[in-house]
């Protein structure tokens, strides 16, 4: 795999630098790009609201979030949804002309500002709608990747919803919104930011962030972090921390999710060079594995919707019953086979018999079997009880010897008596005698 050169930082004069936030949902997305107001970066005047899981605030665009909606909805896809997005849904109509009312908006939002951010937590997920978009308006764009402890991303969802935050759903929404793409982002500048980092040393985590994408350290900034790390971040941003251990030993968490966040984690620490071969080599495998799981990833996907339609039906648990009259059926169905199976040994010796008559056949052993069974037959002595009735034990004993001789077929058709009608396969000692 080749991998390009670091992107130079400097950009055209008049150029405008648009600062885009990525990551997965839960993973403090919203509180660092807070931390990027403190830098200077304008995030638009028209901001979603706090509230619900976030108090303090989303930091959004109204706008791009409801256009983001509904570009997921066009793309067949819910916040929850696991299936991967497959590439020529990105050249479908509708995609296309989205992506010119994103243009719109973005002009009309944040072209009068000379640096301005736009934070969205399915934005990774779908770069390609973006990086056309921010291209075609000539945008020097640079990336901020916000990670957390994918433990920490579980526990923080459960609270919201219990089922989605369960480590297995959770695990596998946080790969499809994290992998597929990320190799993209190396084309521009970029910083990898954990959220627990943030939390722990608020100042040290900002001032590398405008290192890193060049953004101007003055008077005002640095006033804006101090404000940031003092006033803005609290406990209460933060309810779960998990360290690197916990996630290493957890045999809960998926192992792609596990090596992913790890090496998104050194990449975080600049224990790792961005730009190294090794790093893009090794996300290059993590995104093989994931897309290999896609049919499964699907299936999943198809599973949620039945839940969720079965949840909403007003027929309730009466949704069961034709599922519950096929397994009836297939269960009567299976005791009529068992009940013709359980024909007597007499039954299967004489149709046996006359299959051999038919075919001609004349060999030793046909005729031995039929003269042990004529002679079987003719001695009451041996075969039945003075009430005439076949002994149970004489039964088992007298029979098994002229099965012995016999090839038996397996059980694949009966005539309209039950009996079966082909002549090979299984030997008498596959035969259950009662």
């Amino acid at each position: 795999m080749t991998v390009p050169p670091a992107p130079t930082s400097p950009s055209a004069p008049c150029q405008q630098r648009f600062i885009v936030v990525l990551g997965a949902g839960r993973s403090g997305t919203s509180t660092i790009t807070r931390g990027l107001r403190a830098l200077g970066v304008e995030l638009g005047d028209q901001l979603r609201p706090g509230g619900g899981k976030n108090p303090f605030g989303f930091f959004e665009d109204e706008g791009l979030l409801k256009l983001n909606k509904r570009l997921r909805t066009t793309l067949g896809l819910r916040a929850d949804s696991v299936s991967l997005i497959q590439p020529h849904q990105w050249q479908m109509p509708a995609v296309q002309t989205l992506a010119q009312e994103a243009q719109e908006t973005i002009r009309r939002r944040f072209g009068r500002y000379s640096v301005a951010g736009y934070k969205f937590a399915g934005t990774l997920r779908m770069l390609p709608f973006w990086q056309m978009v921010l291209q075609s308006l000539d945008l020097d764009v640079r990336y901020v990747m916000a990670v957390r402890n994918p433990i920490s991303v579980a526990r923080s969802r459960a609270q919201l919803n219990p089922r989605r935050g369960v480590q297995a759903k959770s695990d596998l929404e946080w790969l499809v919104n994290v992998v597929p793409y990320f190799c993209a982002v190396r084309e521009r500048p970029f910083v990898v930011v954990d959220y627990d980092l943030v939390m722990a040393d608020a100042a040290t985590q900002l001032e590398r962030i405008a290192t890193t994408l060049d953004l101007p350290l003055t008077a005002a900034t640095a006033a804006g972090i101090q404000e940031y790390a003092k006033q803005f971040l609290h406990s209460n941003l933060r309810h779960y921390h998990f360290t690197e251990e916990d996630l290493i030993n957890n045999p809960q968490v998926n192992s792609l999710t596990r090596e992913a966040y790890l090496w998104l984690h050194r990449l975080a620490t600049d224990s790792v060079e961005p730009y190294s071969p090794q790093v893009w080599h090794q996300w290059e495998q993590i995104e093989n594995a994931l897309g290999a799981q896609a049919p499964f990833l699907r299936y999943v996907d198809q599973l949620e919707a039945e839940l969720r339609r079965a949840q909403r039906s007003i027929f309730g648990p009466l949704q069961l019953i034709p599922q519950a009259w096929l397994n009836m059926r297939k269960n009567w169905n299976l005791t009529r086979i068992v009940l013709k199976l359980k024909i007597s040994a007499q039954e299967l010796v004489v149709t046996n018999c006359q299959a051999i008559h038919r075919a001609g056949s004349g060999d030793s052993r046909e005729r031995g079997a039929r003269s042990n069974f004529e002679q079987n037959s003719v001695d009451p002595g041996r075969v039945t009880e003075p009430t005439g009735q076949l002994s149970a034990s004489k039964r088992g004993t007298n029979f098994r010897k002229v099965l012995r001789s016999i090839n038996f077929s397996p059980p694949q058709a009966f005539d309209e008596n039950g009996v079966h009608e082909q002549c090979r396969g299984h030997q008498a000692n596959d035969i259950v005698i009662p």
